[in-house]
């Protein structure tokens, strides 16, 4: 059974604006676009090929430029496996009015540090 990915507004939330041939998520898995074989250098597509071959759960064939979510400053591919992204948004559900409240009493403090800042003229 596949494993829940997170939603579409997360990955949107946290897209890294990044994509490419070959990205690693944090959980180890090596992800490689095999449909863009120009931008590899010579003999490393055919290497993560082989690799993939050998270790099929490590290393995972695309068709298509493999984009990441950055989150807590670690890169999650988009589409992997493993449930990272999944484990973080359920925390910011799980933790959403702590986390609201932490925001909106942060937000006071900076409002009244920048009203306290008098610019002469």
């Amino acid at each position: 059974m596949a494993k829940e990915q997170c939603s579409d507004i997360f990955r949107e939330a946290f897209n890294s604006h990044t994509g490419g041939i070959c990205r690693d998520c944090v959980c180890g898995r090596v992800h490689f676009n095999s449909e863009d074989a120009s931008d590899f250098d010579e003999g490393e597509l055919e290497e993560l090929m082989e690799k993939a071959k050998a270790q099929p759960g490590k290393y995972i064939e695309r068709d298509h430029t493999v984009s990441t979510m950055e989150i807590n400053g670690i890169e999650i591919v988009n589409g992997c496996a493993c449930d990272s992204a999944q484990k973080y948004e359920q925390l910011f559900i799980r933790e959403a009015a702590q986390i609201a409240e932490y925001l909106n009493n942060r937000a006071s403090a900076l409002r009244a540090k920048a009203d306290a800042i008098q610019v002469k003229v």
